[in-house]
């Protein structure tokens, strides 16, 4: 054989290179995977490290950019090329369109309110009305009453949440556990309420003979004792607080804020808007769109000098300045502009503008997540520990800390349901364990701490909406905590007793027909 007959070094590698393209894309390694999330958590450190409370203005956006680029770079070694990889991002950018609506929807109704008149008048008789020491567990209360009929935690956050952090302002209480409650409370409703999204997903993900109805029963068992409990600890924090914080003057309070806006019962006629189409099951967007223009047309009769103030140009008629204004807060908020330097950043926020950080987090976070699943890094991950369960309580327990971790990993309670629920789902059914279980313990796990982080879908949504960023919130958010740790012990002494099925048949039953999920998308817009 002849030199001229042997391959040389550099058509060898061509060749070996082109037979792994045309071989198409591989599963990365276990520890490439890692890798992959371990990336992400680093960047993320580092933007808290950084920016700490101020990381979600874009140092938390820029950190998930980079790791979805790491993650990109990582699937292109692997084979996936073009449309393999696009089509996967696509899917889940598409998955959160729904959401990004609601975001913006979100960004309107928080300017509008401020602009009608129904924050200042939330605060003009809730000072009069909420004790300090009663503060928190009555925001808690009320905020769970809401959701439980609502079913959206984020329509009640984006309603009535904003208020709540305003009026505790007034009231010398803490800013962060106000929202925090609020957010608690939206746990516990969206948790409960049979009209849930993540609720009716998780059912759907599960599929067999599972109802919502049974899927909430098993939940409101776990939370009944958790809501308890946090509603004594929000109590406790009330009473033992800051003695100082008792002493509210009504009527300076009052008469502050009659200088800037009319106050009035209609003022509440956007926020009763809002409760009135969720009611009739209008989505979260018509409800709080619909509602922000409501509550421009209320402004238009009500606060008339407040928009002729703000419009700023004797030329314009008053249709034209209550046009202008209402327009102008649409897109980029309401800014108060009193002389009063503490009423006027009382009483600033929202627009559309304000929200773009947040759709920014949204859709990288999407884009990330859609990777490390559709090149199967997550299943890696995963499919060791599903093997690894050897009996119903060990079972729970990944099952559980496995949801966690992927609305970590994906920034997305909505695919981490999807994901935890196609994982586990033979498994419960080969160990013969009810469907609700599996429902109840991804609910009861990875969508309650999906709130408190911050780079989570969830968390993003609620620190854009509330202003205060979820690292000064999440700590004092203790439902959504003692959720896991309630449910895993109520599961571990009193579930698991009733909740094994008596043979392989019975469990082939219940799990017959398998899931039929429903997209993000559908669930939220």
């Amino acid at each position: 054989m002849t030199n001229s007959d042997q391959p040389s070094p550099t058509s060898a590698g061509t060749s070996t290179a082109k037979s792994a393209a045309d071989a198409g894309p591989r599963t990365p390694s276990l520890l490439v995977s890692w890798l992959v999330i371990g990336v992400m958590v680093a960047l993320i450190l580092v933007a808290v490290v950084l920016f700490g409370g101020e990381m979600a203005n874009g140092a938390l956006q820029v950190s998930m950019t980079l790791a979805t680029l790491f993650a990109l770079g990582v699937a292109y070694y692997y084979g996936y090329r073009g449309s393999v990889i696009s089509n996967a991002i696509q899917s889940g950018v598409n998955g959160s369109i729904g959401t990004v609506f609601v975001v913006i929807a979100i960004g309107t109704v928080i300017g509008t309110l401020y602009l009608a008149g129904s924050v200042a008048a939330f605060i003009y008789y809730g000072a009069a009305i909420i004790s300090p020491q009663f503060f928190f567990v009555t925001v808690f209360i009320i905020a769970s009453a809401l959701t439980i009929v609502l079913g959206s935690a984020l329509t009640t956050v984006g309603a009535v949440g904003i208020a709540f952090v305003a009026l505790a302002s007034i009231a010398d209480v803490s800013q962060p556990i106000t929202a925090a409650a609020a957010v608690s409370g939206a746990i516990l409703g969206n948790k409960v309420a049979r009209i849930s999204d993540t609720a009716n997903l998780a059912v759907s993900t599960v599929g067999g003979d599972l109802t919502i109805v049974e899927h909430s029963r098993t939940v409101t068992r776990t939370a009944i004792p958790t809501a308890i409990i946090t509603a004594v600890l929000y109590l406790l924090l009330g009473l033992l607080g800051d003695s100082s914080a008792g002493s509210i003057d009504v009527d300076q309070v009052q008469s502050t804020i009659s200088q800037s806006f009319n106050v009035s019962l209609w003022a509440f006629v956007p926020v009763l808007s809002i409760f009135a189409l969720s009611m009739l099951r209008f989505s979260a967007f018509l409800s709080l769109t619909v509602s922000a223009i409501v509550a421009i047309v209320v402004a238009g009769f009500t606060q008339s000098d407040l928009i002729v103030s703000l419009a700023d140009d004797p030329s314009l008629s008053y249709f034209g300045a209550v046009a202008k204004v209402g327009i102008d807060t649409f897109a980029n908020g309401f800014a108060l502009n009193s002389g009063v330097e503490q009423l006027d950043s009382l009483f600033s926020g929202g627009g559309v503008s304000s929200m773009l950080t947040t759709v920014w987090l949204i859709l990288v976070a999407a884009a990330f997540g859609s990777v490390v699943a559709s090149t199967g890094m997550l299943h890696r991950i995963i499919a060791p520990v599903v093997a690894k369960c050897k009996g119903p309580t060990s079972l729970v327990l990944t099952t559980m800390l496995s949801s966690i971790g992927l609305n970590l990993a994906t920034a997305d309670p909505y695919t981490s349901i999807v994901l935890t629920g196609d994982s586990y789902r033979g498994e419960y059914k080969r160990q013969r364990i009810k469907p609700e279980l599996l429902s109840a313990s991804m609910a009861d796990s990875g969508t309650s701490i999906s709130y408190i982080i911050p780079w989570n879908l969830h968390g993003a949504l609620f620190a854009g909406t509330l202003g205060i960023a979820a690292t000064e919130w999440g700590p004092w958010t203790f439902f959504a905590y003692l959720t896991p740790v309630v449910s895993f012990v109520m599961v571990r002494f009193y579930f698991l007793r009733r909740s094994r099925l008596s043979t392989a048949g019975d469990a082939e039953k219940a799990y017959a027909g398998g899931p039929a999920v429903t997209t993000a998308s559908q669930q939220l817009a």
